[in-house]
């Protein structure tokens, strides 16, 4: 048993010394350190207690060696993995992270130089060298685990380590919600906020949740007054544009670039409805400033860095602005110049209520920045297709991608919004030119990833972005500044629209101006939890909406003949782009582009095999097959 207490001492010593090497390389500095250590030191006890857990599985095994070193490089691997992402954005490494993994693999050139990348595969095979090695040449105890003493004292220490979290939560030493994740991982540290964001996921079950609470709130929040009524040609093309990392670089104090990159944002702002948006992150998470808008739901009440798109809405559908303006007929389009299978898109947006969605994959001419960016000027006649391609009013939701990270240089991010200010120019050229009412909603989803605090900006925070409403309406010039989860409820409040649950609760709220009140957050949880996680009772017991049979793109891609031409095969067609592929039996093969009528693979199929046509991104997942003309049903064979 002594021996056992022992090795526990040392584990504590191995916990304290792990720690503190993964809050160096978050502060990134020896008097960052030592500011954490000293001036929190029931916060470091705490989080070495966290970072000792998974040892105490050494008591049970026989490998201890090998085990103790795996665990510590494990988890000196995720100081490291913490201390990089903080290089280019201002949100740690969370759980959520971990959803994300194939996405980031799609980054790292991005991000990373060569010699880097090259590095951190060194040092990861290093690694894995080393956990070999001592699988195969590490003592092991010749001791005979004893289970009873073992439990015991595995016992003791686990009842330690919770007694501590709980006195730690009861007493306030540390906060269960975070209002700001950036500042709750220094405050906290990485072993609790990480531990965190593993386990506090989705939305708690509120105290007052009930059918009395919900009848309330139907009663008094969601009383559906002057519900629009839509005249067809009078009703606005309704337009939302979320800009890549989009924001004003003067309100830097430390800005170098003198010449303004934005003058028509900058004059749309004086002469249209706009504001400060405050969004719920800082140099990523374009989908949860994106989930905000498009829902109306206050991500302030999920788990900590937690991405809905990669949790609930993987399996749910949730009422949205879309949905809400498919009621009263609009045809609804999403927009991105990026994969569409980036934080999982294509999978989340039928369940949000699009009709269409139009990605990089059914894109034309794409032009890309130095870093590797699709440029937004693309953007603009995606949206006039969407336009063209309905006879009634259109909800298009645009997810710009010019703006993203990597910068070489702040003058170079300030080039790119340049560039993405000539857009909106071309933009509101080609909306006037229509002659239809419109309505334009642009704003930034987040800051840029660059090292700045909150008191290097002349409004004092990171988590706010410019928005505008240009509108051929002569709307009222109102200026406010919102919530991201009130935005397109405040955008149809100016136009008289009053549908849907979340629309309506926060058009009442800004309307009273008490939306920042606890009773109005209070009951705001109500409603998202019910929507989401509860039992749907605002809509009587279950939701009406449903998701859509999402189409790709706004105009369809066409394989209309196939021919065998010696070692080849021919496919032509209308509306093919780099991304279409020749597929055999539903299996990709290498297809050669040749131009938007046109492709072909080299080695001929079997007689009898099936010949499609799909769009097929990097990450190989098979996004919408092309339309077979009718005169292309079965195979030509050149003569």
């Amino acid at each position: 048993m002594k021996r056992l207490w022992t090795l526990l001492g040392r584990l504590v010593l191995i916990s304290m010394a792990v720690n503190l090497a993964v809050e160096l390389f978050s502060r990134k500095s020896l008097s960052g350190l030592g500011g954490y250590v000293f001036g929190s030191p029931l916060v470091f006890l705490l989080n070495v207690l966290l970072t000792l857990i998974p040892f105490l599985f050494v008591f049970f095994i026989k490998r201890k060696i090998f085990y103790i070193v795996l665990v510590v490089l494990v988890e000196i691997a995720m100081g490291i993995a913490n201390g990089v992402l903080l290089m280019f954005r201002t949100t740690p490494f969370t759980a959520a992270d971990l959803r994300l993994l194939k996405y980031g693999a799609t980054l790292l050139t991005t991000y990373l130089s060569w010699p880097q990348i090259i590095m951190g595969a060194a040092a990861l095979g290093a690694a894995v060298l080393v956990c070999v090695l001592l699988w195969k040449k590490a003592p092991v105890d010749p001791c005979p685990v004893n289970l009873t003493e073992s439990v015991c004292v595995a016992a003791v220490a686990s009842t330690v380590i919770w007694a501590g979290l709980n006195l730690a939560v009861f007493t306030q030493v540390v906060a269960v919600h975070f209002g700001n994740i950036g500042q709750a991982f220094q405050d906290y540290g990485f072993a609790y906020c990480f531990g965190n964001s593993v386990f506090n996921t989705g939305i708690s079950r509120p105290q007052e949740y009930g059918q009395k609470e919900l009848e309330r709130l139907k009663e008094k929040e969601l009383v559906p007054e002057n519900t629009y009524s839509l005249e067809e040609y009078t009703t606005p093309n309704i337009i939302m544009v979320q800009l890549e990392s989009f924001f004003d670089p003067t309100l830097w104090e430390n800005n170098p670039v003198k010449q303004d990159p934005i003058p028509l944002f900058r004059f749309l702002t004086k002469h249209f409805p706009s504001g400060y948006l405050s969004v719920p992150s800082v140099g990523a998470g374009t989908a949860n400033t994106e989930f905000e808008c498009i829902t109306g739901m206050n991500l302030d009440f999920f788990g900590p860095g937690e991405y809905p798109y990669k949790t609930v809405l993987q399996k749910k559908t949730c009422e949205s602005i879309a949905f809400n303006l498919k009621d009263l007929g609009y045809r609804t389009h999403a927009i991105h110049n990026n994969e569409a299978t980036f934080y999982d898109r294509y999978k989340v947006f039928p369940r949000l209520g699009f009709d269409t969605f139009t990605p990089i994959e059914y894109m034309y001419h794409v032009e890309k920045n130095p870093t590797g960016w699709c440029k937004d000027q693309i953007l603009t006649e995606e949206i006039e297709k969407a336009l063209d391609s309905s006879i009634g009013q259109d909800f298009i939701y645009t997810i710009s991608v010019q703006g993203h990270g990597k910068y070489p240089s702040f003058s170079y991010y300030c080039e790119q919004i340049g560039e993405m200010d000539l857009f909106i120019s071309q933009l509101i050229t080609m909306l006037n030119q229509r002659k239809e009412p419109a309505v334009l909603v642009l704003y930034g989803d987040h800051l840029p990833g660059f090292e700045w605090t909150e008191k290097e900006m002349k409004n004092r925070s990171l988590f706010q972005t410019p928005y505008v409403i240009w509108n051929n309406l002569d709307l009222p010039r109102e200026k406010r500044d919102i919530e991201s989860y009130q935005l397109t409820s405040h955008v149809l409040n100016l136009i008289n629209i009053h549908e849907g649950t979340m629309i309506r609760f926060h058009q009442r709220h800004l309307e009273r101006g008490d939306s920042k009140t606890q009773a109005c957050l209070d009951d705001m949880k109500i409603l998202e939890y019910d929507i989401l996680y509860g039992k749907q009772k605002v809509y009587g017991g279950s939701s009406p909406y449903q998701e859509t049979k999402m189409e790709y793109g706004t105009r369809p891609i066409i394989q209309k003949s196939t021919v065998r031409s010696g070692n080849q095969i021919i496919v032509s067609g209308e509306g093919f782009n780099e991304w279409s592929k020749i597929c055999v039996d539903g299996k990709p093969v290498d297809t050669y582009f040749h131009d938007n009528r046109l492709i072909s693979m080299d080695v001929p199929p079997k007689e009898g095999e099936d010949i499609t046509v799909w769009q097929i991104g990097r990450d190989k997942i098979g996004l919408g097959m092309a339309r077979k003309a009718a005169a292309a049903v079965g195979e030509q064979r050149e003569k």
